[in-house]
Order: C-alpha cells, then structure tokens, then sequence
C-alpha cells in the first residue's frame, strides 16, 4: 500500500492535508520549536538555554554539543511514522500498527548511511540521539532491556525509506553547516523483526547500541547531557505539534514565553504579592504590618535553605522575602511556590500568586477551583484572567511567571511525568520554594533528595516540623538550616516559647472525648475534633450534631464545608467541627478545645496548630486519645508517639518545647533512597509517574447516579467536571459500576450512600434534611 502523503497527525481530509500534519510539516515545526526556545544555531544559546544547561549543571561550553544532539534528535524523532502500520492508524483504516513509531524512529539510526551521516558530525553522538528518539514517549521500558517488541505475533509490516530521506533533505535545508545526506538508505522496505535480513539485525544492533550505553552513563556528565537533550526533544515537540494545532505562530509564541530581556525582578514580587498581600493582613488586623526580624533575616538566606518555624509565625512572607533577595542576586524568569495538597496550593494562591497578572494557580483540578474565585464585587481580581487554553495542555502555562501549585505538578518529572517535562523549561529559570515537606510520604522525601542532589536552581524548603533525620538529609545536601535558635529573634521566641497547650490524655478513650466535646460546645467554646479515617469522622459528626470534613466529598461540597467551617471559627458562636488529617494543612482555623486520636508525632504537632493559633486566649485544650485501632499508620508511623504523648500529659506546652519533643522521640531513622525512573532508566526512559508517592489508591473517582446528565453535558462542552466527583471506597467492590456513557472514567456510584453534610458512606445513608 502506498500513500500521497506521509502524515505525522490526524487530520479531516489525509489525502491533502495542511502541510502541519505530514511528517516534513511536523518535524519542521519541530526543528523550529527547539531553535525558537534553545538558539537559533551552535554558538548562540538563548537566555533558556543557559539556564536549562545550569539547571541539569552541565557547563556552558557544553552548549555546542547539547544544541547539535538535540537538533539531531528533532530531525529523527518521528522518522519511524513512515511505516505502513501507523499510516493505516492515523488514517483510521482497518490494520495495526505492529511497532512503537519511536522504536522505528530510533531503529533507523542504525542503518549504515545515517551512521556514518551522524558520526561526520563534529560533536555528535549518536548513542544520544538513538537514546532520546526511542525513548521521548516515556514508552521504553528499562526492565529486561527491552526494545521494539511487536504488539502480535504478526511481524511484518511495510517501511517507506524514500520518504525518510525526502524528510531529512526538506527539514535539513536550514543547517548548511552539516553534511551531505546520503542518497539512498540501505533499509529493507518489508519488515519482519525476526528476521535478520528485514529489520532485525539492524534492531538487535540498536537494542545493544542502547545496552552499551547504559554502561557508559555511569559517566554523571554524559548522562546529564542524554536528560538535556531527552526533556528539550521532548518539550520541542510538544509545542512543535501543540502550538501548530491550536494555529500559534511558532516563533513569536515561544519569543514571548522565553523573552532573554525581562526576567522577574525583586520589585515585582514586592510591588504585585508582598505589598498587596500586607495591605490585606492590615485591614484584617486593623493594625499597621512590622516585619519580625526572623522573617527579615530570612530574605538573607543563600540560594538553598530549610526554614522550619511553628505553625502561624510568618513563614510565608518570609519565603516571599527570600524571593526577592534570590532575584536581585541572580534574576530568574520564574517564582514557583509549591505545595504538598490542591487545597494548600489554592489558598497559596488566593492569599499571594493572585495579586500579580501573571499568576498561575496549577493543580489537577486547579481550572474547577479558579471558578468563581474572585466573583465578590470587592474584589478587584477576576477570575477569567487566570484560566488558560486547555488543548494547549501543559504548554499554556509556558506565558506565566509566577505559580502556585502542588509539588506533583513540577517534580513528577522525577518519575517521568510527560506533564511534567514540558514543565521543566519553566522549572529551570525559576527561583522555588516548598512548603509543609514534613508531609512527604517517604517516596516524596526521596523525589525531593534526590532532586536537590542533582538539579541546581535556588530552593526554599520549608516547614514547621521536621524529625532531626529528615533535617540532617536536607542539611547534607547544602540546604542552610535555619533559624538555628529561636531565642535569637526576640519576636519568633516570645512566640515559639510561649505556653500556647495545656495538654491531657484521655484514658477512656473517645466516650470521654464525646462528654467534653458536649460540655465544651455547651459553654460557647470552639472545638476541633480530629480522628484518622473517614469512616469515624462520618459517625460522630452524624452522632453530636457536628461540622464534618474529610476527602470523601463531591469537591462542589467539600468546597461548600471547607467554608463553612472556616466561617464558622471566625464568627462568635460556639461548634464543634469533626474532621480528618485534612485539616493538618488546608484548614486556617483557631481552636479553644483540640480533641485528636493519636497519630504521628509530626501530625499531632500541625493539629495542635489549630489550637489556640493566634494566641487569643492563654492556654487552649488539648485532649489526646488512643483510637481502637491504628489505621491508617504502620508501627513505623507511630515510631515514638508513645513516649512523646506521655511527655506532654499533664503539662502546658509551647511550640519551643514540641521542637524539642520532636527532635527527642521522632521517628530519626534513616529512609531509604526510591528509584528515580528520570535518573534511573538511564538509556531506556518509562513513565512511573505512580511511584513519586507511596499513597496507597484506596478510592477510585465516581459521580453519583443522580448526577450523570449533568456531568456528561458539562464534558460535552468542555467545561470543568470536577466539582460532581466523589472518592469513593474501593471496598466493598461493589459500592461502584461502570457505564458505557462515561466510558473507563469515571465510574458510577449509588445516589443512597451520599449526603451533603457527611460525604459519602460505605454503607447506605439516610438523608438528612
């Protein structure tokens, strides 16, 4: 079977396409992508490039050989489509396409012509460019070394080599520096993989280029260099085939994203986030702001530092401060604040990234929670102006300087997150700070580490505990601990040392945690009631009347609770909120009375966070109760807890003496390093975007019965379906089914197990009016 046209993409009419969908179009748009982003030739780096050398900390004079592999890479990388399988496919025609096209793609690197074309090239390495065409899907398992293996037993499929060559002549017009191409290739037109004589000797010598090359990257230079050049293939054909798509002009659009002249400035910062964000804690407090000297030192920290100060102090506008000193010293063309929850990330984002015009708030469904955000006629922010294109995918976010958003969305690259590369041409010129990396599960921790150790951009961590382990490894990595005493700031020790709990541990367990959360209620206090899992939450809000919030909402009600319940703790009347560790971070709340089931000792010290926060009353109350059973927490979670719970019964204590507690009975064993797939596949590259955390997926997404019309009208226009999402338990199995109208996402889930104040129940739930 033969074709008109070689076609890269999909397109209405595949027998005269837009010149955009064929494979010259495509790797065209392609070559001019990386030269609009990294340097139009060899000797001139862009502003970019020099960063993103710095970034994977290859020198700059390794600019020439960076920029020459990745060109290569482009011109090759989708060389492999010209074979009859993916024909058929993107054309939608009856057949198969028997082999990855970037299998193919790198497969032909080994033909001898393009060999010996490559290796001409002063500075080439074709084990690179082999490397980084095979592997920039994230498809190209490193287990077992395998590679190109068919998807049948059926191995024969048809290759077009003269069009291959017509590509590389078209696309290879604007390099007049490289050498002739060759003629002819001497690349079989039928394949059969098994066989040596058709396609697959020269996959078995690709397969052991890769093999050897593997061994090679024990050289950490060499390997820096496959990862440069692997993430800018990979971010040039994503805004190749994505800006061409939604009818962008290439050039123009990436001059205006990666600008050499106006990088982010100190001033900015100040004048656009920390000054309106001032103006706002002013009229709230009705006082006029003072900076502490804590959150002024703070600005003076180096390029990498741990700030771990207590719950309340300050810290946020002292990472801002910070900030500004890192661009005055070394201007970047990003702020990237990142935290560990969507609920973190947005309140980020609400109370500082929105001031300024090129705010971004960036989570999994940070497009749902910019709806309506700032609809109140006071508020002169508007809602419209954050939203982006969304066929643009992780490309509309490339225009935005400054960014709130969960830590997944820019380190998921660790794992090979495909999103999260296109992310890193921001992430690269960008000066970042992480907050709450007490929160990391272990896998996290490690991501963090391990991106630290090897990546160089200027990094804020933050937090208000951290076991002394945790802190040793932050430290060992170059991070400046600070601040090393509290006493030295007089304001943060007044603070930190002052006896904020007066702490008691119940010994009849939660039936006497009920009377004193009545009795409390009943005498006009605040009282923040925090279990371990969803399904005690559920009971005893249903049982006492109570404000429930946990993750088991549709996010449109967890949104309406999560307000509620801040409301409610600011206003003058006495309540009583059950909740679960979703209020560790995401809930701003000030508690008379503290009831919590013991938990890990990081975790009891941010609930206590919630009591008696800004200091309004003496002491508040703090009750401690053991749960019959441990759920969700290991042994290992609960390393300590014992002791550290036995040292506060009985005694009022400050943050200064939790500190001290912590660093005495916290869990200080070393963790153990996780498998980076970015790092670890070396040669081969496969997505394991899963393993950036070790949370367990114990729900799957389901709307409600009731709810289905609606959600699939609002997919059908394209508008954000977020909000009718619920969490439901995957146990029993039962509590969901699929449905042929919604496809494999999401699953569907019984009207009868949900109710607005209490989430979804395992069990069927009467409705409460």
């Amino acid at each position: 079977m033969t074709f008109k046209h070689l076609l890269a993409k999909s397109c209405a009419n595949p027998d005269e396409p837009p010149e955009a969908a064929t494979l010259v179009g495509h790797t065209k748009a392609v070559l001019e992508a990386f030269r609009a982003m990294f340097g139009l030739d060899a000797v001139a780096p862009t502003r970019l490039s020099r960063r993103w050398l710095g970034f994977f900390k290859l020198p700059e004079d390794a600019f020439p050989i960076f920029w020459k592999n990745t060109i290569l890479a482009c011109l090759f990388h989708d060389l492999g489509k010209a074979n009859s399988g993916f024909q058929e496919m993107v054309r939608k025609r009856p057949g198969q396409q028997l082999l990855r096209h970037e299998h193919l793609s790198g497969i032909f690197l080994s033909c001898k012509e393009l060999r010996d074309w490559c290796e001409a090239i002063p500075g080439a390495d074709r084990r690179i460019v082999i490397s980084a065409v095979a592997c920039h899907h994230l498809k190209t398992a490193p287990r077992n070394q395998k590679f190109a293996e068919s998807t049948t037993d059926r191995q024969r499929f048809a290759v077009y080599p003269p069009a291959v060559l017509t590509t590389l002549h078209e696309a290879v017009t604007q390099f007049p520096d490289l050498p002739p191409l060759p003629q002819a290739l001497s690349i079989p037109d039928r394949w059969n993989l098994e066989s040596p004589v058709s396609g697959g000797s020269l996959k078995e010598e690709t397969k052991s280029t890769l093999m050897d090359f593997r061994r090679a990257l024990a050289d950490k230079r060499l390997l820096h260099l496959l990862l440069a050049v692997r993430a800018a293939l990979i971010a040039a054909d994503s805004a190749g085939s994505g800006l061409v798509r939604e009818g962008k002009e290439i050039k123009a659009w990436l001059d205006e994203a990666f600008a050499d002249d106006p990088p982010l400035t100190d001033q900015k910062i100040t004048s656009e986030i920390i000054e309106p964000r001032i103006t706002a804690i002013e009229a709230k407090n009705a006082k006029p702001f003072t900076w502490q000297k804590f959150q002024t030192e703070a600005g003076h920290l180096p390029d990498r530092a741990l700030l771990v100060s207590a719950c309340g102090s300050g810290k946020t506008l002292a990472a801002w401060r910070w900030i500004t000193t890192r661009l005055a010293a070394r201007p970047a063309a990003r702020a990237i604040f990142l935290y560990p929850t969507k609920a973190t990330a947005s309140e980020g984002f609400k109370d500082y990234v929105s001031w300024a015009p090129e705010g971004m708030l960036l989570h999994s469904s940070s497009r749902y929670d910019l709806q309506g955000m700032f609809d109140s006629p006071e508020d002169d922010r508007e809602s419209s102006r954050f939203l982006v294109e969304d066929r643009l995918f992780a490309l509309a976010y490339w225009h935005r300087k400054i960014f709130s958003a969960t830590v997944h969305q820019f380190l998921g690259f660790m794992q090979n997150s495909y999103r999260s590369i296109c992310l890193l041409p921001l992430l690269a010129d960008s000066v970042v700070v992480i907050d709450e990396v007490h929160s990391f599960d272990p896998a996290l921790f490690s991501a963090l580490k391990q991106f630290l150790g090897n990546f160089d951009i200027p990094v804020l961590c933050m937090t208000a505990t951290l076991p002394q382990a945790r802190q040793q490894d932050l430290v060992g990595l170059g991070l400046q601990f600070f601040p090393r005493d509290s006493a030295d700031f007089a304001d943060l020790y007044r603070e930190t040392s002052a006896k904020r709990y007066e702490v008691r541990l119940l010994p009849d367990g939660g039936s006497e945690a009920e009377t004193l959360a009545s009795e409390a209620r009943a005498a006009g206090k605040k009282v923040l009631w925090v279990v371990n899992t969803v399904d005690r939450c559920q009971n005893l809000a249903k049982k006492l009347d109570a404000l429930c919030y946990h993750s088991r909402f549709k996010l449109d009600d967890r949104n309406a609770r999560h307000r509620e319940i801040i409301s409610a703790f600011k206003g003058n009347e006495s309540l009583l909120a059950i909740t679960t560790q979703v209020c560790e971070m995401s809930l701003d709340l000030d508690a008379d009375v503290l009831i919590t089931e013991i938990a890990p000792i990081t975790s009891l010290i941010q609930r206590m966070g919630r009591c008696n926060r800004h200091r309004k009353r003496e002491t508040g109350q703090v009750y401690l109760y053991r749960p019959d059973d441990s759920k969700p927490y290991s042994d290992e979670d609960l390393a300590g807890t014992d002791e550290f719970v036995a040292a506060l019964d009985g005694h009022k204590i400050s943050q200064v003496d939790l500190e001290n507690l912590l660093e005495r009975f916290g869990n200080n064993a070393k963790e153990a390093e996780r498998y980076s797939a970015f790092l670890g596949d070396t040669a081969w590259a496969e997505s394991r975007e899963k393993m950036l955390t070790d949370i367990k997926e114990t729900s799957v997404q389901a709307i409600l019965g009731g709810d289905l019309f609606e959600f699939l009208s609002l997919r059908r226009n394209r508008m954000p379906t977020d909000g009718l999402l619920v969490p439901v338990p995957r146990y029993p199995p039962d509590l969901t089914r699929s449905d042929s109208r919604l496809g494999r996402f999401p699953l569907l889930a019984p009207d009868d197990h949900y109710d607005k104040r209490f989430g979804f129940t395992r069990a069927p739930l009467e409705i409460i009016v």
